[in-house]
């Protein structure tokens, strides 16, 4: 998705937000609507007995954190299937994994284990339900672990990531979470790929260091199914804690 001039972004953003305060709600509206539509033709809670379909608007809902809305579950598959796993190697790791609809479809791919980060209790604890209840005979992992907690403060550990956002927050949110990520792959460099959904501040990532686009997709008539990965090899990751050559 084309990403907006940076002057234009602080002209628009704010009140025309499409989370926030003017129009929030009037876009929850549509999203309601378009998530009953799509649960009507894919059927993922009613196959599975989950409830992941509804968006939630919170009473406190802040501006730089986006209000949930589930990821279409086919474009999910579509992504995960796009990518070439290692079995057992790779984290999956949802930033603002709200009720766990990327959760549960990742579970059917052979993860090391499945994480989801999510600031709101409330979804959080719907996530945990959901959990219980999906139970596939396609499943590949179900080592899952629901952190209620600021994306802020994750610790990606030491294994290759597969990082996934379905436009979770603003800007400047997306900006630390990649500085955060990028620290953690110069103390040990892996393999990473960043899935990004409604990619509308896809800047951020076009602007690493260390991350290069390798797979986009997704219909420009259904923005909300668009699409990027970037990818990141451990070799690039090294780089990062390469000094830069004197000047001559």
């Amino acid at each position: 998705m084309a990403t907006l001039n940076p002057l234009l972004t602080k002209v628009f953003r704010g009140p025309l937000d499409l989370n926030g305060p003017v129009i929030g709600r009037i876009f929850y509206l549509f999203e309601y609507a378009r998530s009953y539509i799509e649960e009507r033709i894919e059927a993922f809670d009613a196959r599975f007995g989950t409830d992941t379909s509804a968006p939630t608007f919170e009473r406190n809902q802040k501006t730089a954190v986006h209000f949930y809305v589930p990821t279409t579950a086919s474009t999910i598959y579509e992504i995960l299937g796009s990518i070439p796993l290692q079995p057992n190697k790779f984290a999956f790791v949802d930033m603002g994994s709200g009720k766990g609809r990327a959760l549960l479809v990742a579970s059917e791919f052979p993860f090391a284990k499945i994480v989801g980060v999510e600031l709101s209790e409330h979804l959080h604890r719907s996530a945990e339900i959901n959990i219980e209840r999906y139970k596939p005979e396609s499943q590949q992992c179900a080592a899952f672990e629901l952190k209620c907690m600021d994306a802020l403060d994750f610790d990606y550990g030491d294994e290759p990531v597969v990082l996934f956002l379905f436009d979770p927050f603003g800007r400047e949110i997306l900006q630390n979470v990649i500085a955060n990520l990028e620290a953690s792959l110069k103390t040990k460099p892996r393999d990473v790929y960043v899935v990004y959904v409604y990619p509308q501040f896809e800047d951020v990532l076009q602007s690493s260091r260390v991350f290069e686009m390798v797979k986009e997709g997704g219909p420009k008539w259904r923005p909300w199914s668009r699409y990027v990965i970037y990818a990141a090899t451990a070799a690039a990751a090294a780089s990062l804690g390469m000094e830069p050559p004197p000047l001559t």
